[in-house]
Parts: C-alpha cells; sequence; structure tokens
C-alpha cells in the first residue's frame, strides 16, 4: 500500500466546510485554499464552472480527491 492509497482511504477529518482561496483557481489550473487551519492545494470539483476564483474568494469543500481539496464557489 502506497501512502496515497492511505490517505485516499482514511478520513482524517471532515473534508466538508469553507475555506478561502489563497492561490487563484481556474478550470484548468489548481490553486490553493486556506482551510482548517491550514493550506490544501485544491482544485474545482465541477468541469461545467468556467470562472477563475481569485484570493481572498470563499469557497464550500465539497470532497477530495488525495491531498487536493474539491470544491465550488460561494455566491459573493
Amino acid at each position: 500500500m502506497s501512502l496515497s492509497d492511505l490517505f485516499q482511504k482514511t478520513d482524517l477529518f471532515p473534508f466538508q466546510g469553507r475555506g478561502v482561496v489563497d492561490r487563484a483557481i481556474s478550470p484548468h489550473q489548481p490553486g490553493r485554499v486556506y482551510f482548517k487551519a491550514t493550506y490544501w492545494p485544491a482544485r474545482l470539483s465541477n468541469q461545467a464552472i468556467t470562472d477563475s476564483l481569485k484570493p481572498g474568494a470563499l469557497v464550500e469543500i465539497v470532497g477530495r480527491e488525495g491531498l487536493t481539496l474539491l470544491i465550488k464557489p460561494l455566491p459573493q
């Protein structure tokens, strides 16, 4: 079993809640969010979202893949 298998199968804590974009995120470029007192790599959860998210934007964490959080934008 590899380390990535362990992280995909183990929930260290619930990966749901709200975060703040730290590095810009676009449909084709992952970025970074601040969530649960630390920074996480993040990407958009839905390919249909076409807008980029700028630093400071509020997002909802809806899941994860490995250590990357899956997010969706919250209305401003």
